[in-house]
């Protein structure tokens, strides 16, 4: 991720007025030291940039496994190369099982989420209104879901759908909410011509379906990868302007991102 000095920092190296007489010895001294903090800031800064990328999961069903799509064309790949041309080092993991409810989701949470997780986008609940499940099923799974996440220190973003609000659930754990994961390839529940597969009676997206959910959804997910990144820069995040703003500062306090 690209980043310069704060103002802070540009300040402490800034050039001193020469001194006279005895005080040159010490302004000499003090330009050193700033200098030195300066540099150290910088190698601090480099170093929380150069870490590990940051890991996003993507947990759900059919959705995200994105079934009937070749795999670089499922919404996971094409969100992970949106969020590289924009020049952060992430990493998304496709942890879709089609057919999946929430139920089956819980039972494979462990295996879903390496240990080293940062992100997680959490999209379910469709197959449970399939089936039948109650809403009180399918709520009490999420809950559990996300606050697994969440008491792991993990960042979670929850999709929503037509019919199905979770806000709720967002709400109380902490996480950010995304209302409707098909926003903008469907109306009341029904796909827009073009955006779904053709041979399909389910109706699941296709590559330009999964195009316009990445263009809508990424915003979001972009805002929780640059709060990852000045968290872990931690002492060295006054170097980071982009870290210095009113919204990041809010975000970093309270852990939710507005969408």
């Amino acid at each position: 991720m690209a980043w310069r000095l704060s103002k802070p920092a540009r300040d402490l190296i800034r050039k001193p007025v020469p001194p006279s007489g005895r005080a040159r010895g010490h302004a000499f001294r003090d330009h050193a030291l700033a200098t030195a903090l300066a540099a150290l800031g910088m190698l601090l800064l480099a170093g929380g940039a150069q870490a590990d990328p940051i890991r996003i999961v993507a947990f759900g069903d059919s959705n995200t496994a994105g079934f009937g799509v070749s795999t670089p064309n499922k919404y996971p790949m094409q969100l992970e190369r949106a969020l590289q041309a924009r020049g952060h080092d992430v990493e998304v993991i496709n942890a879709g099982v089609s057919g999946d409810t929430t139920a089956g989701a819980l039972r494979r949470f462990n295996d879903a989420f390496p240990p080293d997780t940062d992100i997680a986008i959490v999209f379910l609940g469709r197959n449970d209104m399939r089936f039948g499940f109650s809403m009180e099923t399918t709520k009490r799974n999420l809950h559990e879901i996300v606050g697994r996440l969440r008491a792991r220190g993990v960042e979670v973003i929850l999709a929503g759908f037509h019919t199905r609000d979770f806000s709720d659930i967002a709400m109380v754990h902490g996480a950010s909410y995304y209302p409707d994961f098909f926003d903008g390839v469907a109306v009341n529940g029904v796909k827009k011509t073009g955006y779904a597969l053709f041979w399909d009676i389910i109706g699941h997206l296709n590559t330009r379906g999964y195009e316009e959910v990445v263009a809508r959804l990424s915003p979001l997910v972009e805002a929780q990868v640059r709060k990852v990144f000045c968290n872990r820069l931690g002492d060295a995040i006054i170097f980071a302007p982009e870290c210095q703003s009113e919204e990041m500062q809010a975000q970093l306090s309270t852990g939710v991102v507005r969408r």
